[in-house]
């Protein structure tokens, strides 16, 4: 059922099928708007109207019955109806002053047809004039998203969009972006401004206005509000204008941060060389500030993201439309955003703008957002394999330590065959990060061996799980009854195994510092088995 424009009760009352027609309670209603026409001859109606219809009947139904009548006219009432149409003559003579009474109480429209009218024709008339109002209402829009579109081709196309809005409304415009200054469109006075501003500080729901929010990638750019003029009601026309100039804006918006993120994907080189820690602090700090006035980074961290295809399987819009989410993600938790790629890799720096107190706080939160996004699922931007994130570090001309732990953190997941998370932190490899390092020369192997080898070589000779039961053992903290439960082992089967691992490891295994080494020499064993 098409419902998208409207009538006045005044208006209807102007067509040749009401010239015999009275008003006769409710004329302060006459503004009341009228979106469907029924014909009701029921006592029960509240599950049958949707509110703005105007309702005719004969009162039949109630012709002998006052309570009935007040109930039905109550339900009508209560369920936004624009008004009520009585045939008189047929079945009823006259209407009760009990209901004019309460039509005038609540500016509820009733009328009577003082000759017998058809409701057929009534019904035909009103609703053809609907269907022609929804019909103009789409050519309208049609029209008006067409000069939306040429204004987007346009200078100045973010102040023309208003300006063309306000025009179309005859309303005032007010856009609000989310960091910056509000626009208002036509311009008014300082003080109606702060007055404007102080109400939607009040009101940040938009009580009394109507709001429509400017969003794209997941990000909120900007609010758009229309501010009624006073007794002054927005139609559905209104709302739907607001809704496609808030589309237009939003298309403008994302069309110049993709231009803005091509052009920061043509400038890497000077990024290469501070990845390579080739430049100093004061030189870094110059570049941020030629970048943004405002930037005064408080440490940074590196992120290397990798993905399911090569690169090169991918557009360079794709990487565009991920950086964008991925820019307009972690503005909001306080960073600002650099990338470059390399070595097949997209590597990002996160500058921290806020406190450095609660950045991995702010970081876990953006990287979950950025994973549950629809767009990631959607074939719009590479699929993500992983993402690592380097350590935190102060000092700008030591990004390089950074990315460097970033590759680390990669490294060891991989190595680990974690496949649990697709975002992985330096920070959360504790251990592994040492045993990294020692990868990398002869003594870790045979420092793992010297403590481990009695019970490795006992296990393989045996066919046993010693070693097993050692990592659980330790895991539990020498805890007897949970180290059993973990393995599902009855306590005498375990108390024979810590014999039997007394006697390989000495019956001091479990005390410090030799424990300490044996727990890293798992650890050891564990990476270097994988």
């Amino acid at each position: 059922m098409l419902r998208m424009t409207s009538l006045t009760v005044q208006e209807v009352l102007e067509r040749d099928q009401f010239r015999n027609a009275s008003v006769i309670a409710g004329h302060k209603g006459l503004n009341r708007t009228i979106k469907w026409v029924h014909v009701m001859e029921v006592t029960t109606v509240k599950q049958l109207l949707n509110g703005d219809e105007l309702i005719l009947s004969t009162g039949f139904v109630w012709k002998d019955n006052l309570d009935v009548f007040l109930s039905i006219v109550k339900q009508f009432i209560h369920s936004n109806a624009a008004g009520l149409c009585i045939e008189i003559g047929t079945y009823m003579d006259t209407i009760p002053k009990e209901i004019i009474q309460l039509a005038n109480e609540h500016q509820f429209p009733v009328i009577i047809f003082n000759k017998e009218v058809r409701f057929v024709d009534i019904t035909q008339d009103l609703h053809s004039l609907l269907i022609a109002h929804h019909y103009q209402l789409i050519s309208d829009l049609e029209q008006f998203s067409q000069e939306l579109n040429n204004l987007l081709l346009q200078p100045h196309s973010l102040h023309n969009i208003l300006t063309h809005l306000s025009k179309k409304t005859g309303m005032q415009v007010i856009y609000q972006p989310k960091e910056s200054s509000p626009h208002f469109v036509p311009e008014v006075s300082s003080d109606k401004k702060e007055t404007f501003l102080h109400f939607l500080t009040l009101q940040p729901a938009g009580k009394g206005l109507v709001l429509q929010n400017v969003q794209a990638m997941d990000y909120l750019f900007a609010k758009l509000i229309l501010v009624p003029a006073p007794h002054s009601s927005v139609s559905d026309y209104d709302m739907l204008l607001l809704d496609r100039s808030a589309t237009a804006i939003a298309q403008f918006l994302l069309r110049e941060l993709y231009i803005e993120e091509k052009k920061r994907a043509q400038e890497t080189e000077w990024l290469y060389d501070w990845l390579d820690g080739k430049h100093s602090e004061e030189r870094i700090l110059s570049y941020l500030v030629d970048l943004d006035a405002s930037l005064i980074p408080k440490g940074l961290q590196v992120c290397t993201c990798r993905f399911v295809k090569h690169q090169e399987n991918y557009t360079s819009s794709q990487i565009t439309y991920f950086m964008l989410l991925f820019r307009s993600l972690f503005e909001q938790e306080g960073f600002f955003v650099l990338s470059l790629t390399t070595r097949n890799k997209l590597v990002i720096i996160l500058l921290n703008r806020r406190d450095e107190a609660d950045v991995l706080a702010r970081l876990r939160e953006a990287f979950d957002r950025l994973m549950t996004s629809d767009i990631l699922k959607n074939g719009t931007v590479p699929e993500i394999d992983r993402i690592s994130i380097g350590k935190h570090v102060r000092l700008l001309k030591e990004m390089h330590k950074s990315y460097e732990s970033s590759l680390e953190a990669l490294t060891i997941n991989d190595k680990l065959c974690n496949q649990q998370s697709k975002v992985v932190y330096h920070h959360d490899f504790h251990i592994y990060r040492m045993i990294f390092q020692l990868t990398k020369t002869k003594e870790l192997p045979e420092f793992m061996f010297d403590y481990l080898s009695p019970v490795i070589q006992y296990d393989e000779k045996n066919n046993s799980s010693l070693l097993q039961t050692l990592k659980v053992y330790m895991c539990c903290n020498g805890s007897k009854k949970e180290t059993a439960e973990q393995l599902f082992v009855v306590r005498q089967t375990l108390y024979h195994r810590l014999e039997k691992l007394e006697e390989l490891l000495g019956k001091d295994f479990m005390s410090s510092p030799k424990r300490q080494a044996i727990e890293f020499s798992l650890y050891a064993y564990e990476y270097l088995q994988n």
